[in-house]
């Protein structure tokens, strides 16, 4: 009974932040400071998915971690043995990360779904 509670508590507390959005006035202001913002984003993204991971993990739902590796960690291992034009390294570079932030909004809408 002990191990439900917990692992309840884990989908709980990742709905919690898969639900989590920021309002349209600290988007506003945040686009204004596009550097730190890139920066708060990478970062949030590399210290949620270990905990998302060991959720999915503990919840055994290897159909999302498979999708995961296909949707984000492919793409990043392949963009960074790519040789592209530095003119273009930025902007391939946001392509996982943006695959990334789009993962977590349609692990959103299964996370509510096993909570039910």
């Amino acid at each position: 009974m002990e191990i439900n509670i917990q692992k309840d508590y884990n989908l709980v507390r990742l709905q919690q932040y898969l639900d989590y959005e920021l309002s349209t006035v600290l988007l506003f202001i945040l686009s204004w400071f596009w550097q730190i913002t890139l920066v708060l984003i990478v970062l949030a993204a590399v210290i949620f998915t270990p905990f998302m991971l060991k959720v999915l993990f503990q919840e055994r739902k290897f159909g999302w971690i498979i999708f995961f590796i296909l949707m984000v960690a492919l793409p990043l291992a392949v963009f960074q043995f790519i040789d592209i034009e530095p003119d273009y390294r930025f902007a391939t570079n946001l392509i996982p990360l943006l695959l990334f932030y789009f993962y977590c909004f349609l692990l959103r809408f299964g996370v509510r779904d096993w909570i039910r």
